[in-house]
């Protein structure tokens, strides 16, 4: 069996390697350049870039106000709907969008907001009058605000897939039983007692999207500002630049990355300490925080409505997708395309085909290797769950992409081990396998260990009790973190490119080429494709669930 502590060296070594490849060129230091000085040059040139604090700033302000935002829409949401019979049908709504990849959704914004974008047309010309594209840029705005929205719109059901996971962990009805009989209201209960335990255990999970929302790359260079970009994009240029010495910037760069990182963790963790203690004032000065009933019921459908408004809008973004890829000829401002047809899947069938097969195969290698290591690394840590070693796997998730990808790329050439596909499933497997530890963990440690006691008294041994009894009743929670990490897989894009150095193409960096400037058509087509490979995985899974305990349905109540 393979060791917990050779795990987390697999884990840990490509980040180790790639953060020094990034802080020793950072530093002067760039052996493959002849550079063997540590010198501040790098630094000063990384300064005197062209409006460097603005970019620097809107890569913070936009990570800060989408993880805001998510954070407080997805605590509303589950308050609001804990008790709502309809709950499961909103979560069952919102969830296909954790299927969708993230450049998806902001080309799915992309074509929904640009001024020839399927809402004006909507609206025109009987409500505008304009019978031409208007001289109007919704997207891409100064101020970030599309790629704030789109952020939203993905890592809102993140937020509340995880919210409910640590939901199921509380005595939500007990605490709120309790808080009832000492005179609290509900909405005054849920924020005292439920909202502290809940913001701890959803601490991992925000910190997740902020540095995500931090680095994001592929949806800045379709929504963010272009004069300048936020620092990811620009980080991303240098790297490629023809001019070599444009990689001491870019390592700058990087590790500036790193830095703001951390920033915006400080501010984040101080302003939720400073709620917190807030709220426990509050509370121990007996505060029971009376609202008027019809100022409570205003405030539960106006959170509602701007919870829902982002994935909304994300729908209908994809809906124009769909349009897009089936459309031969669309003139503005016909709502449906003049000429439906198929050209764009001809023109584009081989180059397709040739991203789907290495998106299909790296994806599927990578999520089922994930679930395997996760499975034994459970099984080997069963009676101490609680061990700190199982942090350092979720480091991938807590550091910027860009701040450790830059080295890593540096490293794999020296090895010459860029552009293999074993390297790409291994770099892939460095972000899909916190994610299925995070679906799989918490059911995989609640299981009844009453039915494995019984087959050990019975004389069957672990691996036995494993394959007949553990992994029969825990398929669902399987298939499930398979499904998630075949689609984080499908939607990586820096790993994807740095780890193969340009030499192989998947669905998301096909997608990202031609949203450059390539026809609608074809980016439509790419974007297609990209949602329906994670999918049909879902729905394989399901079917395979469905189909597993389709025996045992006349047992339901």
């Amino acid at each position: 069996m393979i060791s917990r502590f050779v795990i987390i060296l697999i884990c840990l070594l490509p980040i180790m390697a790639g953060l020094a490849g990034a802080i020793l060129p950072a530093s002067g230091w760039f052996a493959p350049l002849g550079r063997y000085h540590f010198s501040l040059e790098p630094v000063f040139l990384f300064l005197d870039q062209p409006a460097i604090w603005t970019s620097i700033w809107l890569s913070g302000f936009t990570a800060l106000v989408a993880t805001f935002i998510s954070y407080v829409l997805a605590m509303a949401l589950l308050a609001r709907l804990y008790h709502n019979g309809r709950a499961g049908i909103i979560f069952r709504l919102i969830a296909p969008l954790l299927a969708v990849p993230h450049i998806t959704v902001a080309v799915g914004f992309l074509f929904l907001l640009q001024p020839s974008g399927w809402l004006i047309r909507l609206l025109s010309p009987w409500l505008t009058g304009w019978e031409r594209p208007p001289d109007l840029y919704l997207i891409p705005d100064a101020y970030g605000v599309g790629l704030i929205l789109a952020l939203i719109a993905k890592e809102l059901p993140f937020l509340l897939l995880m919210g409910v996971s640590a939901l199921s962990q509380i005595k939500v009805n007990d605490h709120l039983d309790h808080a009832a009989s000492l005179g609290y209201r509900p909405y005054s209960a849920w924020l005292y007692i439920i909202t502290p335990q809940l913001a701890k255990r959803m601490r991992l999970p925000v910190m997740i999207v902020l540095m995500f929302s931090v680095s994001v790359v592929d949806m800045a260079l379709i929504l963010a500002p272009s004069l300048p970009p936020p620092l990811a994009p620009r980080i991303l240029d240098w790297f490629y630049d023809a001019d070599l010495n444009n990689q001491f910037i870019a390592a700058v760069g990087a590790v500036v990355q790193l830095g703001l990182a951390l920033i915006c963790c400080v501010i984040w963790i101080s302003s939720a300490y400073a709620t917190g203690q807030f709220i426990r004032h509050l509370t121990y000065h007996g505060k029971r925080g009376y609202m008027p009933s019809v100022l409570v019921k205003g405030c539960r459908k106006t959170l509602f409505i701007i919870a829902i408004l982002p994935c909304l809008i994300s729908v209908m973004g994809l809906i124009s997708v769909i349009i897009w890829g089936f459309a031969n000829i669309w003139r503005f401002p016909a709502v449906l395309p003049d000429q439906w047809g198929v050209r764009a899947w001809i023109n584009t069938a081989d180059m397709m085909f040739v991203a789907g097969f290495n998106s299909v195969m790296i994806a599927g290698i990578s999520a089922l290797a994930s679930v395997i290591i996760a499975i034994i690394w459970f099984e080997q840590s069963a009676t101490r769950y609680h061990s700190h070693m199982e942090k350092w796997l979720y480091l991938p998730l807590l550091l910027p992409q860009a701040s450790f990808l830059f080295g890593l790329q540096i490293f794999l050439i020296w090895l010459r081990l860029d552009g293999l596909y074993i390297t790409l499933i291994w770099v892939h497997m460095l972000f899909v396998f916190p994610y299925v530890m995070l679906t799989l963990g918490p059911i995989w440690r609640r299981f009844d260990r009453h039915y494995t006691d019984i087959a050990a008294t019975l004389g069957a041994s672990k691996i036995r009790q494993l394959f007949r009894i553990k992994l029969p009743i825990l398929l669902t929670p399987i298939m499930t973190a398979f499904a998630i990490g075949f689609s984080v897989s499908c939607a990586l894009y820096l790993p994807t490119i740095f780890a193969s150095n340009g030499r192989m193409i998947t669905l998301t960096t096909e997608a990202v080429t031609l949203a450059s400037g390539a026809s609608r058509q074809a980016l439509g087509v790419a974007s297609i494709m990209q949602m329906i490979l994670p999918l049909v995985v879902f729905l394989l899974c399901d079917a395979v669930i469905r189909w597993r305990f389709g025996r045992f349905r006349h047992f339901r109540a």
